[in-house]
């Protein structure tokens, strides 16, 4: 029964020690400081796991044709670099002003699947600047950036290149 009731106890004083600590006002809370390893690492598998379960079963209405992933470059060159960079040259303000930071084109778990790239154009990502679309852009246009998003790295190489231009 001591066993049992440490093992409760030991559990429970982790949460309750990061609750009374947050109503301390002792953790960080400037968005210019990059945030502790543990929230990082947890704020990554949850959003990860949230992501892969809304896009299982999805898959793209429209080819990867060449004409396609040309219009998702330009697409995301036109309203997604600003924040996310391109290959080569990372966004300035995407890597510093944001809170939580703006993953960087290159730094996307390659390869990342086009539904999971749909899903988070499409519904956005709370507590981050990533909002959602809202009908603003046509799912087939959401589907031409995931599109290109899953072959950055391995696109061809006249779409490689307009992709990373300064």
């Amino acid at each position: 029964m001591k066993i049992l009731a440490g093992f409760v106890l030991g559990v429970l004083a982790v949460p309750i020690v990061f609750v009374v600590a947050a109503l301390l006002g002792l953790l960080p809370f400037a968005a210019m400081q990059g945030p502790p390893a543990a929230e990082a690492t947890l704020a990554r598998a949850a959003l990860k796991a949230s992501l892969s379960r809304a896009a299982a079963g999805l898959s793209s209405p429209i080819a990867a044709s060449d004409e396609n992933l040309a219009r998702g470059v330009k697409l995301y060159r036109d309203g997604c670099a600003g924040c996310h960079g391109v290959p080569g040259h990372k966004s300035t303000w995407g890597t510093k002003s944001f809170y939580p930071r703006v993953p960087q084109i290159t730094e996307l778990e390659p390869p990342i699947s086009a539904p999971l790239a749909f899903v988070a154009i499409d519904h956005g990502i709370r507590y981050s600047g990533m909002a959602g679309n809202e009908g603003l852009m046509p799912s087939e246009d959401i589907w031409r950036i995931a599109l290109m998003l899953s072959r950055v790295g391995s696109l061809p190489a006249p779409l490689d290149s307009a992709l990373a231009a300064p």
